[in-house]
C-alpha cells in the first residue's frame, strides 16, 4: 500500500517550519535580551522595515505575483498607522478609537488576504479589494468621530492589544496554522509566523524597539515567501518537490549525446479531479511522486505538466530504459493508493511511453515530442500500458 510514511510527514514539517520560525526565534530573543533598544536601533529596524517593504513589493511588481500583495499592503498600513497614532496621542494612543478599530480590523483582513490569492497583481479584483480597504480608513474615521469603539480590554494596561483583537488574532493564527500542518507548505508556515509577528508587534506596539523589531521580522518572513513561491515557479514543482518543466529547460542543454526521455502520464486525471476534488487528486499526484521517487533515486525526474513526469535515462538505450518504466508501470497498478486514514485505499494506474536520442534529433525537444505524440495515440484507446516511440 502506497503512502506517505509518519517519519516522512514529520521530518517535511519540521523542514518547512525551520526558516520562518528561526527568524521569529531570533528576533524574539534580541528583543527580550535587549529591550530596550539604543535610539539609534530602533531607527535601523525602522530604516530596515520601510526598505524590506519596498523591496518585496517591488519583487511582486517585477514578477506581477499578487498573491502576498495585500499581505505586503496589511502590515505596512499597520505599521504606518500606529507610529502615526503614538505621534499624535502619545501614550493614550492604546485607548484611542483609530487605534483600538485597527486592532480589531487587522486580523480579519489578515485572514481575508490569507485566502484571496490571485494570481496577478494587476487585475479588477485587486482594485475593487483595494477600495474596500480605503472604505475601512472611513468607516474608521466615522467611528472615531463619534467615538465608538470595535473591542475592548478588561484591563487597558495589561497590553496594547484589546480583547475581541486578541481573540480575532488567536482565531486567524489557529486557522492558518491548521492548513499549515495538513499541507505542509513552507508557504503557510511562512505567513502563520508574519502574522504572529504582527501580533506580537500588536502586543508591544506602545514600545520602539518592539514595534519595530516584530513589524522587521513580519517583513522577513513574508519576502522568504516571496522567494521561496517564486523559486518553486521557476525551478521546482511546488507539490511533489521535483524539478519543474522550466528545470527541464535548462538542463535540456547539458543532456549527454545517448540518452532517452520516458514519459509517465496518470491515466483519466480530469477524472480524478472531478470525483475526489482537486486537494484529493494533489494527495494522489503526490504519492505517485513518491512512488516513481523511490523507483529510480537515480535518475533526474521532472514534472512537466499537472499530470506528467518525464524521466531522463542517461546513458540508457530503449530496451533498457523501456524495462524501467515497465518497472514503475506494474508497481503503481499494483500498488493500493491511501489518501485518507478514513477511506479506503484507491488504484490507479500510469501510463508511460520512452524514446531514445536519435543522430537526427537536434534537440531532446525532438525526442520528449516523439515520446509525447505516441504516448497521447496511445492513451486515446487504452491505459496502463509502456510503449517504444
Amino acid at each position: 500500500m502506497s503512502k506517505l510514511p509518519q517519519i516522512e510527514k514529520t521530518l517535511l514539517l519540521i523542514g518547512n517550519m525551520l526558516f520562518p520560525a528561526f527568524i521569529f526565534a531570533a528576533l524574539l530573543f534580541g528583543f527580550y535580551i535587549s529591550h530596550p533598544f539604543l535610539e539609534s536601533t530602533n531607527q535601523v529596524f525602522h530604516i530596515s522595515f520601510y526598505t524590506l517593504a519596498f523591496l518585496g513589493f517591488s519583487i511582486l511588481l517585477y514578477f506581477n505575483k499578487g498573491t502576498p500583495v495585500f499581505i505586503f499592503l496589511g502590515i505596512t498600513i499597520c505599521y504606518v498607522l500606529i507610529n502615526f497614532l503614538k505621534h499624535k496621542y502619545q501614550a493614550e494612543y492604546i485607548s484611542s478609537t483609530t487605534y483600538i478599530s485597527l486592532c480589531t480590523l487587522a486580523p480579519l483582513n489578515l485572514l481575508f488576504f490569507y485566502y484571496y490569492s490571485p494570481k496577478h497583481l494587476l487585475s479588477k479584483k485587486n482594485a475593487w479589494v483595494l477600495l474596500s480597504i480605503f472604505i475601512q480608513f472611513a468607516i474608521i474615521e466615522q467611528l472615531s468621530q463619534h467615538n465608538i469603539k470595535i473591542g475592548f480590554n478588561f484591563n487597558p494596561d495589561s497590553t496594547s492589544l484589546n480583547f475581541v483583537a486578541s481573540i480575532l488574532f488567536i482565531i486567524t493564527l489557529g486557522n492558518i496554522f491548521y492548513n499549515a500542518i495538513r499541507s505542509g507548505s513552507i508557504n503557510d508556515y511562512c505567513i502563520f509566523f508574519t502574522y504572529l509577528s504582527i501580533m506580537m508587534a500588536f502586543c508591544y506596539s506602545s514600545s520602539p524597539s518592539g514595534l519595530s523589531i516584530f513589524f522587521c521580522s513580519a517583513i522577513l518572513c513574508l519576502i522568504s515567501t516571496v522567494a521561496q513561491n517564486i523559486y518553486n515557479e521557476t525551478y521546482k514543482d511546488g507539490l511533489t518537490g521535483l524539478d519543474s518543466r522550466n528545470s527541464y529547460m535548462i538542463h535540456a542543454k547539458n543532456f549527454p549525446l545517448k540518452y532517452c526521455i520516458g514519459i509517465i502520464s496518470i491515466d483519466d486525471y480530469d477524472k480524478i479531479g472531478n470525483n475526489f476534488g482537486k486537494r484529493i487528486r494533489n494527495i494522489l499526484t503526490k504519492l505517485i511522486a513518491n512512488c516513481i521517487i523511490n523507483i529510480e533515486k537515480d535518475e533526474q525526474i521532472y514534472r512537466y505538466s499537472p499530470d506528467e513526469f518525464v524521466i531522463i535515462y542517461k546513458s540508457m538505450d530503449k530496451n533498457e530504459s523501456f524495462e524501467r518504466l515497465e518497472t514503475i508501470r506494474r508497481t503503481i497498478a499494483s500498488s493500493l493508493f491511501q489518501y485518507s486514514p478514513r477511506r479506503n485505499p484507491i488504484k490507479l494506474t500510469v501510463s508511460a511511453c520512452i524514446a531514445e536520442k536519435k543522430r537526427s534529433d537536434t534537440s531532446s525537444f525532438e525526442v520528449l515530442m516523439r515520446a509525447d505524440k505516441l504516448l497521447r495515440k496511445t492513451k486515446a484507446f487504452s491505459h496502463n500500458v509502456t510503449s517504444k516511440a
